[in-house]
Formats: C-alpha cells, structure tokens, sequence
C-alpha cells in the first residue's frame, strides 16, 4: 500500500512477458523504454530511464503512443531506441560506463539538458570527443534525438 510504480531492470521479472503481465495486475511497470513495444501489450505503464532528458520530445511522443496503444506506431519508435542502444553498448560498453556516464553522454549529445560530462571517481565519464561521435551518429541514424 505504500507504493504505486516497480522500476524494472534488466534481470528482474518485470522485464520478462509473464512477470510484467503478473505484476501490473498490482502495480505500475516501470522499464526501459525500447521494451514498451514488447512489454506495452502486457501491462508497462511508463519509464525509468534518462533517455527522457536526451530527448523529451521523442520520449513524451512515444509515451503518447504507449497510452493510445497504437503498437505499430510504438514498435517503429523503440526499434530505434534498440538501435541506439546496440550503438552505445557497441561503442562505449567496452569503457566500463555506468549509469551517470550513460545518463550524462545522452544529455549531452542530445543538446537538451547540459548536466556535463564528468562522474564521481572511480567511475568513468564519458570525454567531449565521445559527446561528437554520438551526435554525429545521431545525424545519420537518429535525427529526432538531436535537439531541433
């Protein structure tokens, strides 16, 4: 009774068709935004990520969708979303990034937010040569990430 939303990571039974179906019979699903197209139709209702800060206006778009229930329309977006994932974990994964490096190459890159570049040590930030590969990548693969 003391809470309303399970955020649902990678690993957990949130992520997983059954789990996701089971748990929002009581709760909110929360995921990551490239499952809403898989977990959409078995009861996600929202995010948990950062990528609403890279880009509020796809994310918000694509939340507009996820609520309409239109699965085509969700599907083409988190396809996307898949991509640019493959690309960063590709690209940077090697790096030993976590969260606040993700959440802050993604901020910049979009040009939406500004939060910098640097995290707590011991962990690994991401360099402005990074923020310039991701965006040009944006550039020929993901136009509506960057700020318009």
């Amino acid at each position: 009774p003391n809470y309303s939303v399970v955020k649902a990571n990678d690993g957990t039974v949130g992520v997983t068709q059954e789990g996701c179906e089971t748990l929002s019979q009581f709760i909110n699903v929360f995921t990551g935004e490239h499952l809403w197209a898989e977990l959409g139709p078995r009861g996600v209702r929202g995010g948990c990520s950062s990528m609403v800060y890279w880009s509020p206006r796809y994310i918000l778009e694509l939340w507009k969708l996820l609520q309409a229930r239109d699965w085509p329309a969700v599907e083409a977006r988190c396809r996307d979303l898949r991509r640019l994932l493959d690309f960063l974990f590709r690209e940077f994964g090697p790096r030993g990034f976590t969260d606040s490096a993700w959440d802050r190459l993604g901020a910049e890159a979009g040009g939406f937010t500004h939060p910098g570049l640097r995290c707590r040590e011991p962990y690994p930030h991401a360099t402005p040569a990074d923020v310039e590969k991701l965006r040009a990548w944006y550039g020929e693969h993901f136009p509506a990430m960057l700020r318009q």
